[in-house]
């Protein structure tokens, strides 16, 4: 279990690694998740920030669908998102954010 707290514009680029939960206790966390053998473009070593204001829109419609591609949503309050294993994974802070994760 870890909790952590985020800045807004504050996030986590691309990665991966095995399921877990992740819940926002307060302010708001936009998720990007592709499905298991679809790799996103991005650079490892830019900010969610950098690449949804310079790369999503070209990310997007030229290589994902939403089918078998990018999922693009927004956790509030009290909500969960089960992210499954392998799925490369970026969260973005929508303002203060405080969140907790578990890992399975």
């Amino acid at each position: 279990l870890s909790f952590g707290i985020g800045g807004s514009g504050t996030g986590v680029p691309f990665h991966v690694h095995g399921g877990g939960f992740s819940e926002v206790l307060w302010g708001r966390k936009r998720w990007f998740l592709t499905e298991e053998g679809v790799v996103p473009r991005f650079d490892p070593n830019r900010t969610t920030l950098y690449w949804l204001q310079n790369d999503y829109d070209e990310t997007v419609p030229a290589n994902l669908s939403f089918l078998g591609g990018l999922y693009d949503c927004v956790i509030e309050p009290g909500e969960v998102l089960w992210f499954p294993a392998n799925w490369y994974h970026a969260t973005l802070n929508i303002g203060q954010t405080v969140f907790m994760s578990t890992f399975v």
